[in-house]
């Protein structure tokens, strides 16, 4: 899987290409659009009238097939990894972005309509990242064919390999099985440690999540373990962990590339599981606390020492990851 996602949907009805109308316009102010292209338009502007008096020239208003759907257009979404966008600290600039989707429509539909807006994306963990909506029409300019991919699933295994291929024309990075695609989103609170972080503020302003607890004690046991002569640093790391309530494994999962550390833990306040009966012991991945708790993570923290503390505290926020 690639670090940029794409995902396509068949725009089959009038509610879904109003919509579609509305995110690839430039002048609304509700969709956050930064920026606006097209390919093959005479009125870019009007792109969705355009795109339906070239449909009905070429009879694909209608059905290809009796009695199924007509596919008017694609709804494709190139969503970028929020590490590899400026607003994060990436090299990925909105003008970037869209040259990134001009290409993308130049290589692979060069003879189709198209139109593509340029979005600024919120999600619900407070991450943005960039995001280009495109409309790409059915009707094929030099064929007077209709645009065909295969099923869905055909579709997907194409789309992903011309994204992996465009990604390492463009010097982005890959995503490989057992790892995170983000560094800024792996920093992001669940909404699980949310709710918990609103209900215990109101009642104690000092509370800490579970998560917060394990974070706190993983970053005292570092320090002590830093400034201490010990030879065998990651043992003495479990033993100081261990010492204040917390024990440390690797992950049970060998498919990963990289076996993540676990964190065991008794809950610090009232937790249920789904049949309402209290947790008396719970257990967390060092990658949902952040990629400075993964194994990686706590071995640079290990190595940098108190004579540069801050670039260990930061280390501890985003750590790289490294063989134990």
């Amino acid at each position: 899987m690639d670090m940029t996602a794409i995902k396509q949907v068949a725009v089959t009805g009038t509610q879904h290409m109003k919509s579609l109308s509305g995110y690839l316009d430039n002048t609304n102010g509700k969709h956050d659009v930064l920026d606006f292209d097209s390919r093959n338009l005479g009125d870019p502007a009007n792109w969705f009238r355009e795109m339906e008096r070239t449909r009905a020239a070429y009879g694909h208003n209608e059905p290809g097939r009796k009695g199924s759907k007509c596919t008017y257009c694609y709804h494709q979404i190139i969503a970028f990894n929020p590490d590899e966008c400026d607003v994060n600290g990436g090299k990925l600039t909105r003008a970037g972005c869209m040259g990134f989707a001009r290409e993308w429509v130049e290589r692979y539909y060069p003879n189709q309509e198209a139109a593509w807006a340029l979005h600024l994306e919120h999600s619900r963990d407070g991450t943005d990242r960039y995001a280009v909506h495109i409309a790409i029409n059915r009707t094929d300019l030099s064929t007077g064919k209709r645009l065909n991919d295969g099923r869905a699933s055909r579709q997907r295994t194409l789309h992903a390999a011309r994204m992996r291929e465009m990604d390492g024309r463009w010097g982005l990075s890959q995503l490989e099985r057992g790892t995170r695609n983000s560094r800024v989103h792996a920093r992001q609170e669940s909404r699980g440690e949310q709710r918990a972080r609103e209900i215990g503020s109101k009642a104690d302003p000092g509370f800490e999540t579970d998560q917060d607890h394990v974070r706190r004690i993983v970053r005292e046991s570092v320090r002590e373990i830093v400034s201490s002569d010990a030879s065998n640093k990651m043992r003495a790391l479990n033993e100081s962990l261990e010492r204040r309530g917390v024990h440390m494994r690797l992950s049970r999962d060998r498919n990963l590339k990289e076996r993540d550390l676990v964190f065991e833990y008794r809950p610090t306040y009232d937790r249920r599981d789904a049949h309402g009966r209290a947790l008396r012991k719970a257990a967390i991945s060092g990658r949902k606390l952040g990629r400075g708790f993964t194994k990686g993570g706590i071995q640079h923290a290990l190595r940098t020492g108190m004579a540069v503390y801050r670039t260990m505290e930061r280390a501890m926020d985003d750590g790289r990851e490294d063989e134990m």
